[in-house]
């Protein structure tokens, strides 16, 4: 009995969470407030520099948290995240912002399929789109190449190795 109540309070957990991401898929609330604090300056560019990512963009500020204060640096990374979901986001957590940079860092979620099948074409199309907007409202963006894995423990079968030097190679010939 007791196995079995706790079998359907992890199940109820999981559906909770399901839904609650269901709601918020690209997670535009997250920034939401944070966003609202900045002072926007009236100029054309502001100057300011915006982290565009995933878990490992997310975890810089807890790592390194002066590195953003000492600077003019705001970090809008997101764990787990994939690049329909940035995309999404990216008006109001980079370009509504005004920063005069963004840094992009992003495609191994993608890659590990977390929320889909992966598509080399969708995904880097997605990163050019995020820099076609960037570029339309006179933002600077600089596109990081994915960090290398050889394995992703909750897919080992995907071996994501070869699709990460495919999709560097691809962000790397983009002008």
């Amino acid at each position: 009995m007791k196995i079995k109540l706790f079998f359907y309070y992890h199940l109820l957990i999981l559906f909770f969470i399901n839904s609650l991401y269901a709601q918020d898929w690209p997670n535009l609330n997250r920034y939401k407030g944070e966003n609202s604090k900045i002072s926007i300056l009236n100029t054309k560019v502001h100057d300011c520099l915006v982290f565009m990512g995933n878990s490992i963009t997310e975890r810089w500020l807890s790592k390194r948290p002066d590195f953003f204060k000492t600077k003019n640096y705001i970090n809008r990374g997101i764990s787990g995240q994939k690049k329909p979901q940035m995309l999404l986001r990216f008006r109001q957590d980079v370009i509504d912002l005004k920063p005069a940079v963004v840094v992009i860092l992003a495609g191994i979620h993608d890659i590990a399929q977390n929320t889909g099948p992966y598509s080399v074409e969708n995904t880097s199309g997605n990163i050019f789109s995020m820099c076609e907007l960037a570029k339309q409202n006179d933002i600077k963006v600089i596109i990081c190449s994915v960090p290398p894995a050889i394995d992703f423990p909750w897919r080992p079968e995907l071996e994501p190795a070869q699709k990460v030097i495919d999709l560097n190679n691809i962000l790397k010939s983009y002008h």
